[in-house]
């Protein structure tokens, strides 16, 4: 008799066992679940943002290009003109002179979705692997990079215009001989050679965030 009450207790212990295990299980299902569901609906936001952030920073870089070129074409025309027909060009010339001279857009990546992802930790969570990467080099390498660069063309560009305060303040290049020509000649295309630089690094940012967007 008392094996039999006995044999019960243990059938009644275990299968309380069980039921207790399977509540386990079922809660931590049902906790990875909705954790998936949490990071799925992260990520979409993630993405979102990130496309309108690096869409305002494509509008700005285009802007950036577009200034830049304005410079090359100035360039283009006083180097040709400005040794022959100063003279009879001569607002045009300065006018050419003062666009080349004056300081490039500064361009400043929109970085607020991405470094909030870092910072929450959940971009480690996120599921598309591929564009995580690409918008790690983007905002970790290729960004800082354009902005150092940046800051240097800028450097040797004010170098240069600082010696030419009074053509700058008065508009005008002034009369000169063959030797100062020689180094206004030498002193505009040391700068067009910067700007030619940071053409090349903001088209190929460009570049990187198109790829980015067709993820």
């Amino acid at each position: 008799m008392d094996n039999n009450k006995t044999g019960k207790y243990l059938k009644y212990a275990i299968g309380e066992i069980i039921l207790v295990m399977i509540g386990i299980l079922l809660a931590l299902q049902v906790n990875t679940w909705n954790e998936k569901r949490k990071n799925l609906i992260l990520e979409k936001e993630f993405k979102i943002g990130l496309k309108n952030d690096l869409i305002r920073d494509k509008e700005n870089l285009e802007f950036c290009i577009l200034n830049i070129e304005q410079k090359i074409l100035a360039h283009s025309i006083l180097t040709t003109k400005l040794p022959v027909s100063y003279e009879t060009n001569k607002k045009l010339l300065d006018s050419l002179f003062i666009v080349i001279m004056q300081p490039l857009v500064s361009f400043f990546p929109v970085s607020g979705t991405f470094d909030s992802a870092i910072s929450s930790g959940n971009i480690s969570n996120f599921t598309n692997k591929k564009l995580i990467e690409k918008a790690h080099f983007l905002y970790n390498s290729k960004y800082p990079r354009l902005v150092y660069n940046g800051e240097l063309v800028d450097q040797r560009n004010l170098r240069i215009r600082d010696i030419y305060v009074r053509e700058l303040t008065t508009g005008e290049i002034g009369a000169f001989d063959s030797e100062r020509l020689d180094i206004l000649l030498d002193d505009i295309e040391r700068v067009n050679f910067g700007n030619d630089f940071r053409k090349s690094i903001f088209e190929e940012t460009l570049k990187l965030i198109d790829d980015i967007l067709d993820n």
